[in-house]
């Protein structure tokens, strides 16, 4: 047994006060918010420690989600109408819960959505077309549910989308309109879901977590304004609107958004007297998520995605297909995810999983003050339609990917198999991003696969991107460097010659085993003990030996003055901007 104190099972717990303590001892006068303070890019800090909630409010939930899980919704691109019937009865044969049809080549038709939907009961296998603002595709669907005498039992969604109908290169549609006609349905169709609200386009095109939420808000607040000028009670209106929201594989953030909307369209249905109205909420994982090469990796995202919406109370999920094909393949990992959270994990047997969470409660209740901020400026400004019509709100979603992209390029926001760890053997699976409308698809992953895609091109036409390492010492002195700097290259798609022996052992020879080389860029890497030794000599030998571009991997630290004397171009270390370092060696390797 131990006398130390430390080890007492009788102490008092550790304040709050204790641990910062013990933090600061630790940094030793660094700032703590640098160094361990987050952000969102919607600007909410990510503490490193939060007490647990003091209170614990449960989010209302479908008891029947509770019993059987949320609703399983793949979603089949329908080009070809016919072509899909199909894949549409083999997802449903497997699990597959509801259906959202992608847009046809053509408008939809009832004959088209005869031959889409051949087979399906519509009684017990809700149908969603996606996001429009056709009238007529509209009225198609409400025709066959008719037509299989399934009006009083369908539970189906129409996809009327007006307002995000100008973020698809649409014009803004018939708002009025769209909620006459979900009011002329109503008593005739109960459960039909004619309105949807969709911002899964704003946060594609690189719209933050707030701005989702406030526009959510607005745009569900314009559809109850014009389902009452139509006739409709408060709660009858807010039956015909359902919202089509995103889920990325930032888990937390996810979690906390969904429930974050799920309470604010709550607030807005009990200010406006219809406190037992019971929204629905369909989370779709984000596209722009997705990279094109390493596409295997999608499937991690995506399971993230989908936890979190599970978590999150979402009443329905759709995972996108990895690869973005509509192979069997996809279609069935993209179930298969959910099965496993459902019938495996049971996340959907817990009416609110994240409450109680410190972290979850407080990134929450940020979210919904912010959110309601968000609604309240978009209210201010004339509402969405007036936002998006003067390019206030393609503005603020550039300005926030602008931001983003900062994230990315230093890699603070890491990608995996992008940004960080790639492999360079995977070529393009071509990942179908959809048409780019107002607001196009931005995916975390393109500026990286664009270079990626330059040095493939340039090996294709017989060029050889490679980096000279110029290791100094032993493989001992420079590996750690070495393999940093080949992981950093790699990004690029730039591959290396050295790096996997012992290192020169003056500058002298790392200039012969440059110039026995077909590159002009070297990388020097080594120990910051060798690099005070010969790191300046050898810069000035490559640049004798005819090297074009130097750079040194790690901080140059009190050399950096001596080093820049003797030619050194770059520094390439951690919070480097990745992005400007890898585009200018292309330049100097002559890729476009």
């Amino acid at each position: 047994m131990t006398s130390d104190d430390r080890f007492r099972l009788d102490q008092p717990p550790a304040s709050a006060v204790d641990w910062r303590d013990a933090v600061d001892s630790v940094l030793k006068g660094k700032s703590f918010e640098k160094v361990l303070v987050g952000e969102t890019r919607g600007g909410l800090d990510i503490q490193p420690l939060y007490e647990p909630a003091s209170g614990v409010t449960l989010l209302p939930v479908d008891p029947h989600r509770v019993a059987f899980g949320w609703d399983i919704r793949q979603r089949h691109e329908a080009t070809v109408p016919a072509d899909s019937a199909a894949g549409v009865l083999d997802d449903l044969e497997h699990g597959v819960t509801s259906i959202e049809l992608g847009p046809p080549g053509a408008p939809w038709t009832l004959d088209t959505l005869r031959k889409a939907l051949d087979g399906v009961l519509l009684d017990i296998a809700p149908v969603a077309l996606a996001p429009h603002a056709d009238l007529d595709a509209a009225k198609a669907l409400v025709a066959l549910i008719d037509e299989r005498d399934n009006a009083t039992t369908s539970r189906s969604w129409l996809g009327l989308d007006p307002v995000g109908a100008f973020a698809r290169s649409e014009p803004l549609a018939d708002v009025d309109g769209c909620a006459a006609y979900a009011a002329s349905i109503a008593e005739s169709h109960p459960y039909l879901v004619a309105c949807t609200v969709d911002t899964t386009r704003y946060v594609d095109a690189g719209a933050d977590e707030v701005q989702e939420l406030g526009w959510m808000l607005a745009t569900g607040v314009a559809m109850l304004r014009a389902g009452e000028r139509a006739g409709l009670s408060v709660e009858r209106a807010a039956a015909t609107i359902g919202f089509r929201v995103s889920a990325d594989a930032d888990q937390f953030l996810t979690i906390a958004r969904l429930r974050a909307a799920r309470t604010l369209w709550a607030a807005v249905l009990t200010a406006s007297g219809a406190s037992d109205a019971t929204p629905s909420f369909h989370a779709v994982t984000s596209a722009a998520m997705f990279s094109e090469r390493d596409a295997a990796v999608n499937m991690l995202r995506s399971t993230s995605a989908a936890f979190a919406a599970g978590v999150g109370g979402a009443d329905a999920v759709t995972v996108l297909p990895f690869d973005g094909s509509d192979s069997a393949l996809a279609r069935r990992n993209a179930r298969n995810i959910q099965h496993l959270l459902i019938d495996e994990s049971g996340i959907n047997r817990l009416i609110d999983p994240a409450a109680g969470s410190g972290f979850v409660e407080s990134l929450t209740q940020r979210l919904v003050d912010a959110g309601w901020a968000a609604f309240q400026h978009v209210e201010a400004a004339g509402g969405m339609a007036a936002i998006l019509e003067s390019g206030a709100a393609a503005d603020e979603v550039l300005a926030s990917w602008k931001s983003r992209l900062g994230e990315l390029a230093t890699r603070r926001e890491p990608l995996t198999g992008v940004s960080e760890f790639p492999d360079n053997a995977l070529r393009a699976a071509g990942v179908n991003v959809g048409d780019q409308g107002a607001l196009p698809m931005r995916r975390a992953a393109a500026p990286f696969e664009a270079l990626r895609d330059a040095a493939d091109r340039a090996r294709s036409a017989g060029s050889d991107p490679i980096v000279h390492l110029a290791t100094l010492g032993t493989l001992t002195d420079h590996t750690a460097r070495s393999t940093w700097i080949s992981n950093f290259l790699g990004v690029g798609g730039l591959m290396v010659d050295g790096g996997d022996s012992d290192g020169a052992a003056s500058p002298v020879e790392a200039a012969a085993r440059f110039d026995s080389t077909a590159t002009t860029v070297a990388v020097i890497c080594s120990s910051d003990a060798v690099y005070d030794e010969r790191a300046v000599a050898t810069v000035t030998a490559l640049k004798d030996a005819g090297a074009s571009f130097v750079a040194l991997a790690g901080h140059p630290g009190e050399l950096r003055a001596d080093l820049e004397a003797a030619g050194v171009d770059a520094f390439f270390h951690v919070g480097v901007d990745v992005l400007s370092m890898l585009g200018e060696l292309h330049q100097q390797l002559g890729l476009s």
